[in-house]
């Protein structure tokens, strides 16, 4: 909200100045000369002040449509919070959540962020970025209808590969990432307890309760 008030701001400024150079301004006979190096400057700043929400709009709206792909909910729709949003958001202790009656899915400032940088480079195997793609798969499943956290986690693992080509990680990447994920970041879930451990399931395996036996699991034959 911020970054589009200084943008209404500095383009006010620049159409406030156009317009005085053809209307006298009150109290004067002639109008002004337009200030060249004041106009370039003020929508120059008016640009960047509109670049970021507007670079996490179409960012949102990406990750919107792949979300109602993975899911099959047509009304999914994927909302990056900002700090402010992550302040009053009831949920703020969660990294992200979804509503299951509207199919809105939120990411926690900085998630969203963080999944941006590693859809540039995911060939860095970036844990945080690993993270971030499994959170977008558990949410899309949330949207779904399941509650269960435990099996909403591994409904996600075994779409790990499909999210991330969704998310036009390579192959390669996908499957590394997603590995990495399964095998040490989901399993010290246990370890920790707590809360984690509500995420983890010892029937989350090939052959298991859990496995759905999808051709394109993570865990299913390359």
């Amino acid at each position: 909200m911020l970054w589009w008030l200084g943008a209404a701001l500095f383009l006010w400024l620049a159409l406030r100045e156009v317009y005085y150079g053809f209307v006298p301004k009150p109290g004067f006979a002639e109008s002004q000369k337009i200030f060249g190096p004041y106009l370039v400057v003020t929508l120059a700043l008016a640009c960047a002040c509109a670049y970021p929400p507007l670079r996490t709009w179409r960012f949102e709206q990406f990750l919107t449509r792949q979300a109602r792909i993975l899911s099959g909910v047509e009304q999914a729709k994927v909302h990056c919070n900002t700090f402010f949003d992550t302040a009053v958001d009831p949920m703020a202790l969660a990294s992200g959540h979804a509503d299951f009656e509207s199919g809105r899915i939120v990411f926690q400032k900085p998630w969203c962020s963080v999944l941006r940088r590693y859809l540039r480079h995911p060939e860095k195997l970036d844990r945080e970025g690993i993270i971030s793609v499994q959170m977008f798969a558990h949410e899309a499943m949330h949207v779904r209808g399941e509650r269960n956290e435990a099996v909403t986690e591994c409904q996600a693992i075994q779409r790990y590969l499909r999210a991330a080509r969704l998310l036009g990680i390579p192959e390669a990447s996908a499957r590394a990432g997603g590995m990495l994920y399964y095998q040490s970041l989901y399993q010290q879930r246990q370890q920790i307890g707590g809360m984690q451990a509500a995420y983890y399931s010892d029937q989350c395996a090939p052959g298991k309760r859990l496995d759905e036996r999808l051709p394109d699991s993570l865990w299913a034959s390359p």
